[in-house]
């Protein structure tokens, strides 16, 4: 389906389109995008790789070039016994096994000239294009990115919500301020304190994985820590999911000679702190994941919040600007961060479509 010149924006989409162009073309806007780590073709490729076979392709194009893509993938959804709708997700399965790995700043691929009319047009073709009874998935996204889906009538409903956080570190450079200096009295005091405790125990180093073979061997050893602290957890660990697994061993294999994967080992001598395994893309340093040592009893050694202080320290000495804790709520990334926001996952779609849903079960409840 093709839609014309919208605001100068021509939308058409495909269905499964070669991937070597499709590669090709997501790398050329990317380098004209402004994009986060979870947009780059690093991520989209390799998850494309791991679990999809089946796709819609969104393109804008402009003057013939391209300026805008997304990946839809539909999955039916049981609202009930006999009455099925389609869900389109945005770089995303629908399945939970595969959705583990956890997109954050979800969104469509765009192009910086021409920003807004091309999420507009992009908005517009999303919503003509979905039925009546289908409802769009987005997420975990920033809740204005979509924010033109309800101006052309579209439903909106909040799933899922949750605070992110992050430390923008160009400010400190700026000020030649020192990461203590800005920190609370108490968060300095348990960040000094812990680092003695562990100097007891041998000298404090960051060691950060400089090829494919380290970082996959760090990364198998981060397992049973990651388990011992998640693996009981309501969301769980995905280290127990096999393709979390393999997703995040391609991801590590295709993205450590180019720098956008970093997995550091934190250590008091010969004793594990934690190991952190982050992304680094276009100045940011995104945190994924922590697999913290909690081997010791005191509530003294806190092993989240040494590993994090010895990494902002080596970002800021990096040149890096932002120290991204993403989202979910816990107290070290509030102790760190200068600034928060918010993540959502959400649902759109024709208010008829919303409305089906809640008079079935109001006449469901009804019948009980």
């Amino acid at each position: 389906m093709l839609l014309r010149d919208r605001q100068g924006v021509q939308v058409e989409w495909y269905k499964n389109p070669d991937k070597q162009w499709l590669a090709n073309a997501w790398r050329d806007l990317e380098n004209r995008a402004n994009a986060n780590f979870f947009l780059s073709w690093l991520w989209i490729g390799t998850w494309l790789d791991c679990f999809v076979t089946d796709f819609h392709l969104i393109e804008a194009t402009q003057n013939s070039k391209t300026v805008g893509l997304g990946i839809i993938v539909t999955k039916r959804h049981a609202c009930a016994p006999n009455w099925w709708r389609k869900q389109h997700f945005l770089h995303r399965t629908g399945s939970h096994d595969e959705d583990q790995i956890w997109i954050e700043y979800n969104d469509f691929l765009i192009a910086n000239s021409d920003a807004h009319e091309i999420r507009d047009a992009m908005c517009a073709s999303m919503q003509a294009w979905i039925g009546p009874n289908d409802t769009f998935v987005v997420g975990a996204s920033l809740p204005e990115k979509f924010a033109p889906m309800t101006s052309l009538g579209v439903a909106e409903r909040t799933v899922w919500e949750t605070k992110n956080y992050f430390l923008e570190l160009s400010s400190l450079r700026e000020k030649k301020q020192d990461l203590l200096q800005v920190l609370s009295r108490n968060s300095r005091y348990q960040i000094s304190r812990s680092l003695r405790e562990y100097q007891q125990v041998g000298a404090v180093t960051v060691t950060t994985m400089t090829t494919v073979h380290e970082a996959l061997a760090l990364f198998e050893a981060a397992k049973p820590l990651h388990l011992a602290r998640w693996g009981n957890s309501s969301n769980g660990s995905g280290m127990v999911n096999p393709k979390f697994v393999a997703f995040h061993e391609k991801l590590i294999a295709k993205g450590m000679n180019s720098g956008h994967i970093e997995l550091h080992h934190v250590q008091a001598g010969d004793e594990t702190i934690g190991i952190i395994y982050n992304f680094h893309y276009r100045g940011v340093v995104y945190f994924y994941l922590g697999a913290m040592n909690y081997c010791h009893s005191s509530p003294h050694f806190k092993p989240g919040l040494v590993s994090h202080y010895l990494l902002i320290n080596k970002a800021i000495k990096d040149g890096v600007n932002v120290y991204d804790f993403m989202g979910g709520e816990a107290r070290y990334k509030s102790t760190f961060a200068n600034q928060e926001g918010c993540l959502v996952v959400s649902r759109y779609g024709h208010p008829s479509a919303f409305l089906s849903v809640e008079n079935f079960a109001r006449e469901i409840k009804h019948r009980l």
